[in-house]
């Protein structure tokens, strides 16, 4: 089962801002805090890699085998510390020390916290093993966009999706979610790089 090509709607998003409804997902997920450009977050992303190829590795010979490598990050404030942060201001108004983030790659359902427990006991030579946990997330009614290149121009890509959805009737109600379709470690290009930027909303 390759999750790419059987979930194509969801790894797909255009250039131009979009409404979409997204179902619930499962990941191999591990929290972590602060700015998305620090070493700790670059080692857990790359754990996240090595430990999802573990984990797929332990259905490889069963009737379940399946893949996919694509890296998510769901990102958020603390609301109670920070107040409300909209769409277009997410990256911009607070202090990154602030940001928590949940880096994950999508799993089939099947896949259990067990079996999760199970890697981890089996791969403690992975960085954070322990620390690896299923998450399961229903996003619902989403605006995204497809943004290309570097991450600092999310900037300026951003405030266009809140525009959207402001004009649409609509406000952040979740999480900020990124999707990687490429993969990419610290120091490389961002050149090449193509993000989804999704964000759940609800009518204002």
């Amino acid at each position: 089962m390759d999750l790419q090509q059987q979930y194509t709607d969801y790894y797909t998003a255009s250039g131009q801002p979009e409404i979409v409804k997204i179902a619930r997902a499962s990941y191999v997920s591990i929290l972590g805090s602060g700015s998305p450009g620090t070493d700790a977050f670059y080692a857990k992303k790359k754990a996240i890699a090595a430990f999802n190829k573990a984990l797929q590795k332990s259905f490889a010979h069963t009737g379940n085998a399946f893949t996919g490598t694509v890296i998510e990050i769901f990102y958020w404030f603390d609301e109670d510390k920070v107040g409300y942060v909209d769409i277009g201001d997410f990256y911009t108004t607070v202090d990154l020390a602030l940001l928590r983030y949940r880096i994950a790659i999508r799993i089939p359902e099947f896949v259990t916290d067990e079996h999760i427990r199970q890697v981890a006991g089996e791969r403690q030579d992975i960085p954070f093993a322990s620390a690896f946990e299923r998450f399961e997330y229903t996003a619902g009614t989403c605006v995204q966009l497809l943004h290309r290149g570097p991450f600092a121009g999310e900037l300026e890509t951003l405030p266009i999706l809140q525009q959207f959805a402001t004009a649409n009737g609509l406000k952040k109600s979740g999480m900020h979610h990124e999707i990687h379709l490429v993969n990419f470690e610290k120091g490389q290009s961002q050149a090449h790089l193509q993000t989804i930027l999704r964000d759940p909303v609800t009518s204002i």
